[in-house]
């Protein structure tokens, strides 16, 4: 695979993502804590929880703010925390958490529906002979690819149980 290949490998894989979040309805936040200290010894100066997106779009202000409170506080490190998460159902967005695994099996159904969908057309261009239902290769895909999406869908039945509890909470 060369490199232009790779690229757009990556970039369609992050259009999938972008596609499963959407799906799923994803707000992406961001709490932020501004700490000075170390270890168990550390304090929380500030705390911003705002969406993402304005996150990305000010960073300069978390910037400006941890560099004044280094000034207050010289003998001390200043450093920030970031915890990542989905408004809606309170769920992390950590790499290892649930909410990222199913955004990521989301995205790999989408995959595997495209490479589903163009070995059919190959095949139907290069083969006279090629069926679509007696395709060992093809039926195998197909009944993993829908014990994939019966996992997925359980997944979002316990996540729309969980943003239900969370509102009820409220």
């Amino acid at each position: 695979m060369g490199k232009q290949e790779s690229l757009s490998y990556y970039y369609q894989f992050a259009k999938d993502l972008a596609k499963a979040e959407k799906e799923l309805k994803i707000e992406n936040w961001v709490q932020i804590s501004i700490c000075y200290g170390y270890g168990h010894q550390s304090v929380i100066l500030y705390t911003y929880d705002l969406p993402r997106e304005v996150y990305e779009r000010r960073m300069w202000v978390i910037r400006w703010r941890v560099a004044r409170l280094q000034c207050q506080y010289p003998r001390n490190d200043v450093y920030t925390s970031f915890y990542y998460y989905d408004n809606r159902s309170g769920e992390s967005l950590e790499v290892s958490s649930c909410l990222s695994k199913l955004i990521s099996a989301k995205a790999q159904i989408t995959k595997a529906e495209r490479i589903m969908k163009n070995y059919i057309e190959q095949n139907r261009h290069k083969n006279m002979f090629f069926d679509e239902n007696t395709d060992e290769e093809l039926v195998k895909f197909r009944e993993k690819l829908e014990r994939k999406k019966l996992e997925c869908a359980e997944c979002e039945k316990r996540l729309e149980l969980l943003v239900e509890r969370r509102r009820n909470n409220q």
